[in-house]
């Protein structure tokens, strides 16, 4: 593509207005200018090594204005904190281990049908949580006790442990 000579001086009075706007002397700082840089040259040893990403971001920005505002935002913003696990899925877990450990939904290590698996466990979990009678025999009474203690636990707080009498679980009707 072959420039015109009105194109050329337009791209150079670009030229020289953006060189006259940086300046070619000695470039003379503000002090909140001078802050941010030493913030700059405090901080960029310890986050350099931690992230070494420059996010690309529009306009023309210096690296240190990246960095403080990488260091800034990882700083004020909070981190979520993992939600706690409830009593049930805890037994629920539990109750999956041992049928996993069992022989009863396929062999042991693995579950042929892990809905059905699910399903059962959740059931037997719920019936212990309300508090009611084991199951005779096989898998699902193994789960019902775990689950039990793991309700026990929860009602009984500081007192496991310390010989003091536990209370037990109250059915519902």
């Amino acid at each position: 593509m072959v420039l015109s000579a009105a194109d050329k001086r337009e791209i150079a009075d670009m030229f020289n207005a953006f060189s006259q706007r940086m300046g070619t002397g000695r470039y003379i700082q503000s002090p909140e200018e001078k802050v941010l840089d030493m913030i700059v040259q405090a901080v960029t040893p310890q986050i350099v090594p931690l992230g070494q990403r420059f996010e690309a971001s529009p306009g023309i920005q210096r690296p240190g204005d990246v960095l403080i505002s990488e260091a800034i935002s990882t700083a004020l913003v909070p981190t979520k904190r993992k939600k706690a696990m409830t009593k049930f899925n805890k037994a629920v877990k539990e109750g999956m281990k041992i049928v996993r450990s069992s022989s009863s939904y396929g062999k042991k290590g693995t579950i042929s049908n892990s809905k059905k698996a699910f399903s059962a466990v959740t059931k037997t979990v719920s019936k212990a949580r309300k508090g009611a009678k084991l199951a005779k025999k096989g898998v699902m009474r193994k789960v019902q006790q775990k689950a039990k203690g793991i309700f026990l636990r929860a009602l009984s707080g500081a007192a496991a442990g310390t010989g003091r009498r536990v209370p037990q679980v109250r059915r519902r009707r």
